[in-house]
């Protein structure tokens, strides 16, 4: 290991590193994808893909990201490496290391981490994704943006790839969850061999090639700009970090102009962000009732939801005329919008599908999409049928369904995920328990299964791309009944996910600065304390999350001297204040919202001195 490299970080298992053995998921070229993102996202683990026969090289060569080969120094070095890894984190992509073997171990990799270049944190997903590791890479005189500009983006993937199978060393089972591809040539199901693999995960899905820069003119009104981007080739539905596109910038600011010119492009008027809030949520909540006319008359979907609150565009409409602009549109002009966008759609696909392979990636995409419809609609019957029409075709081909209930939305989100989320616990009640009665009264040998039991096998720890589990989602959202019965199907509520939040933070109440209850989380937290008292554990007694036994919440740090607290929070206004005055506030439906000095704020503040003296006072008392 080089000068001032880093160690391998401990895993959380104790003060040793402990190695953890297992054999290796084998899975078919096809099944690559999925392989890699049920690591990443379920597993928490970065892969570490054994490839025999060169196939899986062939397919991450051309993936986005970086493709090093390890065994040559100038390919790792430094510098090289810090820029690399810069910018797979900015892109969200993937940076892979292949080795032919790993002679000494996994130090063939570790001795190229150094602080500040190729950081040894970059082995644990949550480590290399918080600010105070990546921010040490950053080089402002290279070119690199300020920290407070840059972002990470949550489906950045950092893998390993080795050719030869063997024993591996046991830090890999630590820090990678192992994959391999093949062990022999195999030939595709639709008889085209590794071409038609690789294929159909290239054929039927549109590559976009995305600009941030045409996201933001569209938030500026900037027309000729974006048409300047557009006729370069960048896509009319580019996303920024958060999901947002220059649709749903345009609708937020009420840039009409631009959202006329960007509609008769063909740019998704239904596409949402991070949060699921779609251009017309965004246009609602500013009031801009002419660009709700726009997109309702261009299949903008008033039903969608928002994914934390679960409104509607009408419920945050910003005023009557916005809500009169929603509610009386005729909602089955809707339907036959989008359903004529969805055949322009499919008759674009179509005409990109060249093999037997590209053809059943497509169907595997829109029956995807149907599952996913299905489930947050509550359609269980539809739901159940179709689950069970896939396995019966399954067993009637003798190959691997299409899909199965463990299918991902394009925010890896899975089917039990989504009914979570929706709050539909027929749904989830059907994914948890139809496997457990589908095979009585068939002969089947020890630790074999149906295929019906196999497509209805719905995993209680699924992750999402945020890295929320079922157990957070069912939390946050208040569902009681459905986090009960994700718990007694083995959920995990200590799961955190990319913002370090678990199901147990997420019970918590919501404090103000005199510590009193503003959001009141006793009944979700009930469940919660109920499913402790059962584990014999102490997660809530010991204060650790904070929650005290019996759901009480914890107590709290003693609060900070007389002016301590005071002082900090009008610094922190005063900034806020100064932000909005250079026009860098944001806000619900918008980036950037017009607003006071912040001088109401720093009133406020100045009159929970009382306050918190008082609290003081009770304390020392």
């Amino acid at each position: 290991m080089g000068a001032g490299a880093s160690v391998i970080p401990p895993v959380n298992t104790g003060d040793e590193v402990v190695g953890v053995e297992g054999s290796p998921k084998i899975v078919g070229l096809k099944e690559l994808p999925d392989a890699i993102e049920e690591c990443v996202y379920t597993e928490d683990k970065w892969p570490f893909v054994i490839d025999p026969d060169g196939d899986a090289s062939r397919f991450l060569k051309y993936q986005r990201g970086s493709f090093l080969l390890g065994s040559i120094p100038p390919e790792m070095e430094k510098t090289k490496l810090r820029k690399l890894l810069v910018g797979c984190l900015k892109n969200g992509s993937n940076m892979t290391v292949k080795y032919r073997t790993m002679e000494n171990g996994i130090e063939d990799l570790t001795r190229y981490f150094e602080p500040g270049f190729f950081p040894a944190e970059i082995l644990e997903k949550v480590k290399i994704m918080d600010e105070t590791c990546w921010a040490g890479l950053l080089r402002q005189d290279e070119g690199d943006p300020p920290v407070h500009e840059f972002g990470v983006m949550d489906s950045f993937v950092f893998m390993v790839v080795i050719e030869e199978v063997g024993e591996l060393p046991p830090e890999v089972h630590n820090y990678f969850s192992v994959i391999q591809v093949g062990g022999k040539k195999q030939a595709s199901d639709g008889g085209g061999g590794e071409d038609d693999a690789v294929e159909a995960m290239f054929g039927a899905k549109e590559i976009k090639k995305n600009s941030k820069d045409l996201v933001e003119f569209g938030f500026d009104g900037e027309l000729d700009e974006i048409k300047a981007l557009v006729d370069k080739g960048y896509h009319i539905d580019s996303e920024d970090g958060r999901g947002h596109t220059a649709l749903s910038e345009a609708a937020s600011q009420g840039q009409n102009h631009v959202i006329d010119w960007l509609l008769s492009q063909g740019a998704d008027p239904n596409m949402c962000n991070d949060q699921d809030r779609s251009p017309m949520y965004r246009a609602a909540f500013n009031g801009h009732s002419g660009t709700i006319q726009l997109l309702l008359e261009a299949g903008a979907d008033r039903e969608i939801l928002d994914k934390s609150s679960g409104e509607r565009p009408y419920d945050v409409a910003k005023d009557e005329a916005t809500r009169e602009c929603i509610g009386t549109w005729d909602y089955s002009k809707t339907e036959a919008l989008m359903e004529e966008r969805k055949k322009a759609i499919m008759k674009k696909l179509e005409e990109r599908i060249r093999t037997a392979a590209d053809r059943e990636a497509l169907a595997r995409m829109l029956i995807t999409k149907e599952l996913c419809d299905k489930t947050i609609k509550g359609d269980v019957e539809g739901l159940k049928s179709q689950l069970i029409e896939l396995a019966d075709e399954a067993d009637r081909s003798n190959r691997r369904p299409i899909t199965t209930c463990e299918a991902r939305n394009e925010r890896g989100q899975t089917l039990l995920s989504l009914a979570c989320q929706y709050g539909k616990k027929e749904v989830v009640e059907l994914l948890l328990n139809h496997k457990k009665n589908c095979e009585e009264g068939l002969f089947l040998d020890p630790g074999e299964h149906s295929w019906e039991y196999r497509v209805f096998s719905a995993n209680a720890n699924s992750r999402e791309q945020k890295g929320w589990n079922i157990a957070a989602i069912a939390t946050f959202h208040g569902q009681k009944n459905i986090l009960r019965m994700i718990l007694n199907e083995g959920g995990d509520p200590t799961v955190k996910n990319s913002y370090n939040m678990s199901a147990l933070d997420h019970a918590k109440d919501e404090l103000d600065a005199a510590m009193n209850v503003v959001t009141d989380r006793s009944e979700i937290r009930s469940v919660l304390v109920e499913w402790d008292a059962g584990q014999g554990s102490s997660l809530f007694g010991t204060g650790k999350f904070g929650l005290g036994a019996g759901g009480d919440v914890a107590a709290e740090e003693p609060l900070p001297k007389d002016g301590t607290a005071i002082e900090m929070q009008l610094e922190m206004q005063k900034e806020d204040a100064a932000k909005k005055e250079m026009g860098a506030g944001k806000g619900k439906g918008g980036k950037k919202k017009k607003g006071g000095t912040g001088k109401a704020k720093l009133m406020n503040a100045k009159k929970k001195l009382s306050t918190v003296s008082k609290a003081n006072a009770k304390k020392k008392k």
